[in-house]
């Protein structure tokens, strides 16, 4: 066709077949999808459009670590160098547009959004920016490079000629070009660049050993003295539970360790990392935040024989479920069930979430609070701190005396980080 037409009517014609062919697949793909024939987008495709999509309509997205926003600090730690290199990439392919730099820079920009929005899809910006950065320095090696090749030839020739009239014709170059500071940049940043490109595998050496190659199942962390301590608590854990519950109990936690409860205690959970069923989820924060008798009733429901808690107040570690509480509370209240759960109320009354004297009577009295700090109100975690002082929050816990009623401790592991607690059954609450 191109052949039969002008340039001008073949590209009316090219460009009407572009739009109606983009437009008529839009609205196929728009009746498709509600009619139901194609899978409508989730929770997380919103999310990416609008960064606060899941936070106000699907918590449980939200709740993820991976689904929030990412950090300068995780930039730099991921990426180092690449986050100035990167720039310089984008302008090398801006000055010579081609149809390959084209769509590095459309990958370019649209990733680094992405990476922005959500700490997962670094896994995305990452093959772009080492494409980039390769381009700057490639570019930019190429270029000072040159500059000293072409100073080795020149002093190359001019050692064939007279003494007397190379003395006189350098004097006139350097005056002219600056030649010789010229050839001395251009080393000083041939080393200065590969200084930074061997410190730059260091870098991903170390980060790769130190930060992604680590088990999650075992926690180290070193002394005052440099020591190195090992806490193996959550093996020791589903160790227990495996060989002291029956093989049919059902285990209530939160989502996080339903796949460790699973693969290493093979015990049945209610709720696992595959977190599409927010319903059944909302269900179990919901018999977090809720007061014993509540929880009780819940748990019932759920048919559920044991309930395991991860507390870090003793030996400090952060990533426990009292600092994920308010997630609980948030995908607890998310759902119809659960509309008498208020986050509101996990508050104190100056809008902090605190676990001291100053906490909301709400949060001291409700499961989660009394599984992670049962009969912690009664040993020392540190030295000149009152009993009962929670390294993680830095305060001590506003209710210490309690008994609980429709649980009793089965375990608590040998750093107390894990904790698991038998569901009574109903003829002996009263025992």
């Amino acid at each position: 066709m191109r052949s039969k037409l002008s340039g001008e009517d073949f590209s009316t014609l090219f460009n009407a077949v572009a739009v109606g062919s983009f437009s008529l697949a839009v609205f196929v793909g728009t009746i498709l999808t509600i009619s139901g024939k194609i899978a409508p987008w989730t929770g997380r495709f919103y999310t990416l459009l609008d960064p606060s999509y899941a936070k106000n309509h699907i918590p449980i997205i939200a709740s993820v670590s991976e689904h929030q926003p990412t950090s300068w600090s995780s930039f730099f730690f991921d990426l180092q160098i690449l986050v100035f290199l990167f720039p310089a990439g984008l302008y090398f392919c801006f000055a010579h547009l081609t149809d390959a730099n084209i769509f590095l820079i459309l990958y370019g920009v649209t990733s680094i959004y992405f990476a922005g929005v959500m700490v997962r899809l670094m896994l995305v910006l990452a093959p772009v920016m080492c494409i980039l950065s390769g381009i700057a320095v490639s570019t930019l090696l190429s270029k000072y490079m040159r500059e000293l090749h072409s100073t080795s030839n020149v002093n190359y020739a001019n050692g064939k000629s007279d003494h007397h009239h190379h003395h006189k014709k350098s004097h006139q170059k350097r005056g002219e070009n600056n030649f010789v500071f010229r050839a001395e940049i251009a080393t000083f940043f041939v080393i200065i660049m590969t200084f930074m490109l061997g410190m730059y595998t260091i870098h991903c050496t170390w980060v790769t050993s130190e930060a992604y190659s680590s088990p999650s199942i075992v926690l180290s962390a070193r002394t005052t003295d440099g020591h190195q301590v090992i806490f193996d608590d959550f093996r020791e854990a589903y160790y227990w539970l495996r060989m002291n519950t029956p093989e049919d109990a059902r285990v209530m936690s939160w989502w996080d360790y339903g796949y460790q409860i699973t693969a290493m205690a093979n015990r049945t959970i209610l709720v696992d990392n595959n977190t599409w069923n927010n319903t059944h989820i909302s269900r179990v924060g919901q018999a977090m935040a809720s007061s014993e008798d509540a929880a009780y009733e819940i748990m019932r429901e759920l048919d559920v024989n044991y309930v395991l808690v991860i507390f870090g107040g003793v030996v400090g570690y952060s990533s426990d479920d009292i600092n994920k509480f308010l997630w609980m509370v948030r995908i607890g209240g998310s759902t119809d069930k659960g509309a008498h759960i208020k986050e509101w109320d996990y508050y104190s009354p100056s809008g902090e979430f605190r676990v001291d004297k100053e906490g909301a009577p709400t949060l001291l009295n409700c499961l989660m609070y009394k599984m992670c700090y049962y009969r912690f109100g009664q040993i020392y975690s540190e030295s000149g701190k009152p009993t009962g002082y929670d390294r993680v929050r830095g305060s001590e816990i506003g209710n210490k005396d309690f008994e609980l009623e429709v649980l009793e401790e089965a375990y608590t592991t040998e750093h107390w980080l894990v904790r698991i607690y038998k569901v009574k059954d109903l003829p002996n609450r009263g025992n």
